[in-house]
């Protein structure tokens, strides 16, 4: 890890152990936004339509049958479905920007010369052009399988919520 460090530090001082961070610092606020806004948003949207669906089963056998109470929640199993769609979702609209990320960093510490991008947009242009949106999505089934740990994360924080 220290060769690692003195290496890169030589070949580019200070700027070279930041080399991807602009890019990974706008990936992650886009996958938060996504995540958490995603997760927010959807689990509303499925509670206002079972609402609706509970009004209008009630008012089509309303003839002399008891209201039904609606708890306006989700089960734990509905609220996981959607945070885990939602997780697979965000990672993989987002993932793109880890690779661009991925692939500045692996760059550091070479001379500025032999490097194949010189920012986040021209490592964009350059994986279309010569790998197509498939160069994108390269390794990206790990990706989906660590998304189970963000849905859990999802769920968990609902909880927590409830209690506070």
């Amino acid at each position: 890890m220290r060769d690692v460090f003195i290496s890169t530090w030589n070949a580019d001082g200070v700027r070279g152990l930041y080399q991807g961070y602009g890019i990974a610092l706008f990936g992650v606020v886009v996958y938060r936004a996504l995540h958490l806004g995603g997760y927010d948003a959807v689990k509303s949207e499925l509670i206002h339509r079972k609402t609706l669906s509970l009004e209008y089963n009630q008012q089509q056998h309303s003839t002399k049958a008891r209201k039904i109470k609606f708890n306006d929640t989700l089960t734990i199993g509905e609220r996981f479905a959607v945070a885990q769609i939602v997780s697979v979702v965000a990672g993989t609209m987002c993932y793109p920007i880890d690779s661009v990320r991925r692939r500045l960093m692996m760059q550091a510490g070479e001379p500025v010369e032999l490097r194949r991008y010189r920012n986040s947009l021209d490592c964009f242009r350059k994986v279309m052009t010569q790998e197509g949106i498939r160069g994108f999505y390269l390794g990206i089934g790990p990706n989906l399988v660590r998304s189970f740990g963000g849905a859990l994360l999802l769920v968990t924080y609902d909880a927590f919520k409830v209690m506070i």
